[in-house]
């Protein structure tokens, strides 16, 4: 993952998770790194907030220690802050408890929830040389199947690009699967002219 590209999705992710957050029972006692309207953001939530938006636990120590790092590092505390101070100001001016945007935050309160259920099922370990080369080769078959299989690099050659299909044939498969396992323990039912074709 990028610096830029982690960035973003540290970011992103932020806002998502101030509406989530919850505090455990043990005392924080980290280093406060900033107060926002007399509430602490402590180092301790900081980083708890950098571990769960990275999906490489890596990447993000590596985000969290490299001095080269300090100014994204900076920013991101900023932006975490400004997040904290954004939700604070809706709660005391009344804009949290409008219906649209009632709405609005139980539909990416739903998406945070989907993707930490998705997170959890891929977080396996990665996919072995023999199901990457057997992946390779339902791909290959396929093409050649459609008739453009002619010309196809060998496994080794692409194989960096297998994984990542590989992935996300997988997280498309884990959408299913909870889509399906949500559908089961909480039943849905549209009226008729609602409902999606085919169903």
């Amino acid at each position: 993952m990028s610096k830029t590209t982690a960035h973003a999705a540290l970011i992103a992710g932020t806002a998502l998770l101030l509406s989530l957050a919850c505090k455990t029972g043990q005392p924080d006692t980290s280093r406060v790194i900033a107060n926002v309207g007399g509430e602490k953001i402590t180092e301790a939530e900081f980083r708890d907030v950098v571990n769960t938006i990275s999906p490489d636990p890596k990447e993000a120590q590596a985000f969290l220690s490299d001095p080269a790092r300090r100014d994204e590092r900076a920013q991101l505390a900023n932006n975490f802050a400004m997040s904290r101070a954004i939700s604070t100001y809706a709660k005391q001016t009344g804009l949290d408890r409008e219906p649209g945007v009632k709405r609005q935050l139980e539909q990416q309160q739903a998406s945070v929830y989907f993707q930490a259920l998705a997170k959890k099922r891929m977080a396996t370990a990665e996919p072995t040389d023999e199901q990457l080369l057997a992946f390779y080769k339902e791909q290959v078959e396929r093409m050649k199947a459609q008739g453009a299989g002619a010309n196809v690099p060998p496994f080794e050659a692409v194989k960096a690009q297998v994984a990542q299909g590989f992935k996300q044939q997988r997280m498309a498969t884990i959408s299913q699967d909870i889509q399906k396992e949500i559908k089961a323990k909480v039943p849905i039912t549209l009226a008729d002219d609602y409902r999606p074709a085919g169903e």
